[in-house]
């Protein structure tokens, strides 16, 4: 079974994330408002200075800052129809509400939100800065979806614009770049991440010194990639670097220390060494404690990897009580609907798998595909996770055909998602093979696995354990 760690990637986007709006006069995510008014919270917004919206929007921000983003939402709603109430309207301010209001649905990891927000920058912008931020946002929010395709066709535009409008030793076309990387990332294609990382890295040595925070992101953007490579040495040193530089530049108690803390914690996880995870996890938790709060987003975060660690030191019963930490923190800050909610519920059902209750671990499966094909759709990448770990738990009740069926279900989204040469596509063969080897069905599970060696193989080489993995399965089946 799959636990679904969270890795966060630092995002260096022009301005910052966000952007976006549907309908002038209106919070954007208000409904039943077609003429577009300012919703009820600003009847009386036609009195407000334009001190009290200023007032309001900082208000906003520091609710932002604090992770209480439903809370940040309401109060920048006020002070947007407040604005929009106003004699003469200031367009520069317009533009900065539409992406206050997308910062925040990007916290909530509203993509679908965020896109429109971006597109609605597209209709407002200026100048060529505004139109490659927007571009620079609808990749951040398609990656997210798991769209790496649009993504990068978006980030190419952005790219394209800011060597056009800026030339090509721009700080802010290194982080189109950057961000391209992360989008190849998630396209598993972890060579040109790394080589967008290194161009990102060459501009702002150049242009900002060997010091600067943007910097260290690049280095833990090739981190990460490393990571999913499965070389987590290297990935070990890029973070370590990127760490150095954060703590020396913003010191001890950063939230990007604290992630560059939780990504360490993942590597040396990944690397089958969860006391050194742990400790990291702890680390990283301890600063989101301090400087977050109890409720925030980011410690739930914490909660939630620490218990995967647990999960593998075969403390099960800790790694469901941090999952329950992480889980009340999420319900609070999100709701019952959203996807980290569902991928608590993931975490948790692993635990219990490894626990030996695979009956709850498929009641929480299923709460968790639940709310993932309402939140993200037919499609999304996670889903197929879901799917697969479904799949894994029918297996340990010897149920092969209902496990088939899910390995089946991941596959059709792994193919539609990432290609037909993606290693989340190679891990599905693998597991159909498996599972065909377990029914006794020869054939078939040679099959599948030969298309899972070829792409890891490709893609891994021939050392890897991955491709190991597949090899001793096709080993044992050969007469």
């Amino acid at each position: 079974n799959t636990m679904k760690k969270r890795t966060p990637l630092i995002c260096v986007v022009i301005l910052l994330a966000g952007c976006g709006g549907q309908n002038e006069g209106q919070d954007p995510e208000a409904k039943g408002n077609p003429q577009g008014k300012a919703p009820a919270t600003s009847a009386v917004a036609g009195t407000f200075s334009v001190e009290k919206i200023e007032k309001l929007v900082g208000e906003a921000k520091a609710l932002f800052d604090k992770g209480k983003y439903n809370q940040a939402k309401t109060r920048l709603t006020e002070a947007y129809g407040a604005f929009q109430r106003q004699g003469v309207k200031d367009e520069s301010w317009h533009i900065h509400f539409l992406k206050e209001f997308c910062r925040i649905a990007d916290a909530l990891q509203e993509s679908d939100k965020a896109i429109q927000y971006a597109n609605e920058v597209l209709a407002h912008a200026r100048n060529d800065d505004d139109r490659i931020y927007a571009h620079n946002q609808l990749g951040s929010a398609n990656h997210r979806k798991g769209l790496h395709d649009k993504a990068i066709g978006h980030l190419g535009k952005a790219v394209e614009m800011g060597l056009k409008a800026h030339g090509p030793g721009h700080p802010d076309l290194a982080s189109s770049y950057n961000n391209l990387g992360l989008a190849f990332l998630g396209r598993g294609e972890y060579d040109n991440a790394i080589a967008y990382h290194e161009k990102a890295v060459g501009i702002w040595m150049e242009t900002l010194g060997p010091e600067h925070p943007r910097i260290a992101t690049a280095y833990h953007g090739t981190g990460t990639a490393y990571d999913k490579k499965g070389m987590y040495g290297r990935a070990i040193v890029n973070y370590e670097e990127a760490l150095a530089i954060w703590l020396k530049t913003l010191g001890p108690d950063h939230p990007d220390v604290a992630t560059c803390y939780n990504n360490l914690g993942l590597a040396h996880d990944n690397k089958d060494e969860p006391k050194k995870a742990i400790a990291y996890y702890e680390q990283s938790l301890a600063i989101r404690l301090k400087t977050l709060g109890d409720d925030h987003p980011d410690v739930a975060t914490s909660y939630s990897n620490l218990g995967s660690a647990l999960n593998n030191k075969g403390d099960h019963d800790g790694a469901i009580a941090n999952h329950g930490k992480a889980l009340a923190i999420w319900l609070n800050a999100y709701g019952p609907n959203h996807p980290s909610v569902a991928t608590t519920y993931n975490n948790g059902a692993v635990a219990y798998s490894r626990k030996g209750d695979h009956d709850k671990a498929i009641n929480y499966y299923e709460k968790c595909l639940a709310i993932e094909l309402k939140a993200l759709g037919d499609d999304h990448p996670d889903i197929g996770i879901t799917y697969n770990n479904l799949g894994a738990s029918h297996i340990r009740k010897k149920e092969f055909d209902q496990a088939i069926g899910y390995f089946q279900k991941d596959l059709a989204i792994m193919l539609k998602a990432r290609g037909t040469e993606h290693l989340s596509v190679a891990t599905c063969h693998h597991d159909i093979g498996t599972v065909y080897a377990a029914k006794g069905d020869k054939e078939a599970a040679m099959a599948s696995l030969l298309k899972a060696k070829a792409i890891r193989e490709k893609k891994l080489g021939l050392k890897h354990p991955e491709t190991q993995k597949t090899q001793e399965y096709i080993d044992k089946l050969t007469p």
